[in-house]
């Protein structure tokens, strides 16, 4: 009995995590970070101020919480993405094609406005955006096990290692991202993504075997 009493506890504390999370990605996406009150976030959510309290310290823990449980959300995109892919194909178009997956999911499932809230979130430094800056991501490790097949295969060269060479190809996504945020509607973000990413590859490729 006691264990089915914790069992549903923890799972109405994961409902009420949600109903904030929910709650605070909505507003973030329509709102300044500093004009978003924890007061209009409980409302929305339909919980009291003192069970927000219970969770997070602050609407800055909320947020960096919401982010990291939406970064493993969308990193299981691209992983997936990456599974439907044939095991024969080159690394260069392997990196491509998840170039053009990230794309749409930023433009698509994320939008630019939330980009662009995180985007200033990281250069506020006001809290922890680890989850969006820590080199240990996913992503950076998909790109990196890539990489390194190609390597292995004698279709890229080894003057890097794979995860330096993942780290730029990561920085070299956000910077177009960034633009994109600045430049909107005005730029087509995908098209860019994927320019960026070849003149990177055009640089890496091994003459003969390039792929």
């Amino acid at each position: 009995m006691r264990e089915d009493g914790t069992l549903r506890k923890k799972e109405k504390g994961e409902k009420t995590k949600r109903k904030l999370f929910e709650s605070a990605a909505k507003f973030f996406a329509d709102y300044e970070f500093e004009n978003v009150t924890v007061d209009a976030i409980v409302e929305a959510a339909g919980v009291s101020k003192g069970t927000f309290y219970i969770y997070f310290e602050s609407k800055e823990e909320l947020i960096a919480a919401f982010l990291s449980d939406y970064i493993k959300d969308i990193e299981a995109d691209y992983r997936a993405h990456l599974a439907l892919l044939a095991s024969d194909m080159s690394a260069s178009d392997t990196i491509l094609s998840l170039t053009a997956a990230i794309s749409d999911i930023l433009a698509g499932k994320i939008g630019y406005k939330r980009l662009r809230t995180v985007y200033k979130l990281l250069l506020s430094k006001t809290f922890n955006m680890e989850a969006i800056k820590d080199y240990s991501r996913e992503l950076y490790q998909m790109l990196a096990a890539v990489l390194e097949q190609g390597m292995e295969r004698g279709e890229l060269n080894t003057a890097f290692s794979p995860e330096t060479l993942a780290r730029h190809f990561v920085t070299d996504i956000r910077g177009v991202a960034f633009d994109w945020c600045i430049r909107y509607p005005d730029f087509d973000l995908k098209e860019h993504a994927l320019a960026h990413v070849q003149m990177l590859l055009s640089g890496i490729k091994n003459e003969k075997r390039g792929g």
